[in-house]
């Protein structure tokens, strides 16, 4: 059996739990180190049905991206997601902005993923900068190869006059990184969520911006983290959460669309 503990501290070593940011809450949040188990689930995030599927499939301890306790908390409610991880007697480690900035972490992951080829050190506004493995002669044809290699089922994005080849790789809710990318004369902005005013500057400074979706920019890292996991813990089976998801469906207005209006 392996113990949080030993996870906890594994984890620590390619994703410092002390390079998160400071707003972040991550770490061993639900639990005690010496919780042990021969089963461990891995998630981006931690429901009521993450919990369920922890008990059913026998793991005793979740790592998730996304932290189960984030805000301080003013009550443990018996409903909440804390209340019943703790009831059912699951630790829950939650490693966040550490993992996005970690060398081999979720913005490596997204980036890769993307066919950039070359990336250059994150900054404070925890993104990655680089160039694409082949020039794009649009967003379009950009977010065809994003959907594929995302399993996206849309991308919210914007035009850009010129071809695109250098971009900033932002996971999760990065869009405030366009400022930044801007300075930089970068063509393409690539997170998981933007808001209005940043798209807004985006076309101001002709920059392809591509919503993905945040679960969809940060997903990957799932994977990653069990083959991480599974080779430094061979006697303790990782799995990957089946209860996962991003929680939209996309209805699209096609003749709206088609008229530009």
């Amino acid at each position: 059996m392996t113990t949080a503990g030993e996870i906890y501290d594994y984890i620590d070593l390619f994703a410092p739990f002390d390079t998160a940011m400071d707003f972040d809450n991550v770490g061993l949040l639900v639990g005690a180190r010496e919780i042990s188990s021969e089963k461990v689930l891995v998630s981006l995030d931690v429901t009521s049905a993450t919990i369920l599927e922890a008990l059913e499939k026998g793991a005793k301890i979740i790592v998730s991206h996304h932290p189960i306790i984030f805000s301080p908390l003013k009550n443990l409610l018996s409903d909440s997601i804390p209340f019943l991880a703790a009831a059912a007697g699951v630790t829950v480690i939650s490693a966040h902005t550490n993992l996005d900035i970690a060398v081999g972490g979720v913005n490596d992951t997204l980036a890769r993923a993307a066919g950039v080829s070359f990336t250059e050190g994150t900054d404070s506004s925890c993104c990655l900068y680089g160039t694409f493995e082949k020039e794009y002669n649009s967003s379009e044809e950009l977010c065809g190869k994003l959907c594929e290699a995302l399993s996206c089922k849309g991308i919210r994005f914007t035009s850009r006059k010129g071809r695109i080849k250098s971009v900033c790789v932002a996971c999760g809710a990065g869009g405030s990184s366009i400022f930044s990318a801007a300075k930089r004369g970068t063509d393409a902005l690539i997170t998981g969520e933007i808001k209005h005013h940043e798209l807004l500057f985006a076309k101001e400074k002709n920059i392809a911006v591509f919503d993905v979706g945040h679960y969809c920019s940060e997903n990957l890292i799932v994977r990653e983290l069990i083959k991480k996991l599974s080779e430094k813990f061979p006697s303790c089976c990782f799995i990957s959460s089946e209860t996962g998801g991003d929680g939209t469906d996309y209805y699209v207005n096609t003749e709206r669309n088609k008229n530009g209006t």
